[in-house]
């Protein structure tokens, strides 16, 4: 018997999100990894929008300074077609959890 999504914890279904994320994120990897060159069905499930906070091209996280302290934050996200994929699968199997 599946459980609603309503009386789960929000911290849990926040993991269950990001485990989907990096199960769609394999996925994204495996599909890259296939022969057959840059084909446009290949194209359209692995391109990826990156999210976060930090310039993650230049690698350069953003530097907070305190002057007594210092420290260095960064966090990134790819967003691809795969991972939606993923985070549904996840979801998915979450509902037989209680």
């Amino acid at each position: 018997m599946a459980v609603p999504l309503k009386e789960k914890r929000t911290t849990t279904i926040v993991l269950v999100v990001l485990v989907g994320i990096l199960i769609g994120s394999y996925l994204n990897s495996i599909v890259a990894m296939l022969p057959g060159g840059q084909s446009v069905v290949k194209t359209f499930f692995t391109y990826s929008i990156p999210f976060g906070i930090g310039d993650f091209v230049n690698n350069k996280p953003v530097l907070i300074d305190l002057y007594a302290i210092k420290f260095q934050f960064g966090f990134m996200i790819k967003f691809s077609l795969l991972s939606i994929i993923g985070i549904f699968i996840s979801l998915y199997f979450f509902r037989w959890y209680r």
